[in-house]
């Protein structure tokens, strides 16, 4: 360990353990918060990996779902802080991407600008008129 995660790692400890202590005096939900937090930032300045240590990617959708709930303090949290909005209220929404002319980009850019929209809301608003008159 060097001397200066050495540092670090007690200044930390001392934090955490100073937060604990705010905890234990004043139980507030922020207080709460702060020694979550507190807690949260010892364990990275004083995870010990070994040189030979080896961090892969984890299987699965959920893959670290955990480490964010303890860090945002709920599932509720995660959901409002990852990824977008689903466009359907529930679930998630297909992507699909697609290339344009650079002329069209332009003018798509160009589209959403005067409306106030996003390039995306009129693709989808096309592609449904579209449909709907294919039907």
């Amino acid at each position: 360990m060097s001397w200066k995660h050495e540092e670090r790692y007690s200044t930390s400890q001392k934090e955490a353990q100073t937060m604990r202590e705010v905890k234990r005096q004043n139980p507030t939900e922020e207080n709460a918060a702060r020694v979550r937090d507190a807690e949260l930032a010892e364990w990275a300045e004083t995870a010990d990996l070994s040189p030979d240590a080896r961090i892969s990617k984890a299987e699965g959708p959920e893959a670290g779902r955990s480490i964010l709930e303890a860090a945002l303090g709920s599932p509720e949290a995660v959901r409002r802080a990852v990824g977008k909005p689903s466009l359907g209220g529930k679930g998630t929404s297909p992507s699909r991407s697609l290339r344009l002319p650079v002329e069209m980009d332009a003018q798509l850019v160009a589209r959403a600008a005067a409306e106030h929209r996003k390039p995306s809301e009129i693709m989808r608003d096309a592609l449904a008129e579209y449909l709907a008159k294919a039907s």
